[in-house]
């Protein structure tokens, strides 16, 4: 089984946790907020009830430091 990053085609709203609503899925087909969501992690994807597809989501949070010193 393989993972494809298929972000660019679906829409999605704000994560509550461990969950994202799908808005549009790749097959094109679409929800309103929170009919259908996405689990996160791959243990645990969601099955789109028009084209099969298994989605799940991830989190990717970054936290930087700002050197207000190093203009100067």
């Amino acid at each position: 089984m393989s993972n494809r990053d298929v972000t660019e085609l679906v829409d999605f709203g704000r994560n509550d946790d461990e969950f994202l609503p799908l808005t549009k899925c790749v097959c094109g087909h679409r929800w309103n907020t929170w009919d259908f969501s996405i689990a996160l992690g791959p243990e645990n994807p969601c099955y789109c009830p028009h084209c099969g597809r298994f989605l799940y989501f991830t989190l990717d949070i970054h936290v930087f430091e700002v050197d207000v010193n190093a203009s100067r």
